[in-house]
């Protein structure tokens, strides 16, 4: 992967999720790259996985209490929150404490 490409770890890998992943690792491929998922769910990230397209991933998942760990490791630019709503400003507050930018699918 080129270093120059915007990385992006996501957060909530539900039903909502699906459109940030398809474009990351779809239509803006060539500019970025899914390099971590997180959520209270294992299953659901292994699903995730399984969607992304040929020659992507699997990309690293964490638990959600693992959440800063996996910012540590996968080291994302920016964190694409999309977990259940009550959680999103815990996600979004951490992610910028520890240094990334945020997208998130709510008005702040």
């Amino acid at each position: 992967m080129s270093s120059s490409k915007k990385r992006y770890a996501v957060v909530g890998v539900g039903g909502r999720s699906g459109m940030y992943t398809r474009a990351v690792t779809g239509s803006h491929a060539e500019f970025s790259e899914l390099v971590g998922l997180c959520d209270t769910n294992q299953a659901r990230m292994d699903l995730r996985n399984t969607e992304l397209p040929e020659g992507v991933g699997p990309v690293p998942t964490y638990a959600a209490e693992d959440f800063d760990r996996m910012v540590a490791e996968t080291t994302p630019d920016t964190v694409i929150v999309t977990s259940m709503d009550v959680t999103h400003s815990d996600y979004i507050i951490r992610a910028m404490e520890l240094g990334c930018d945020v997208i998130t699918e709510k008005p702040m």
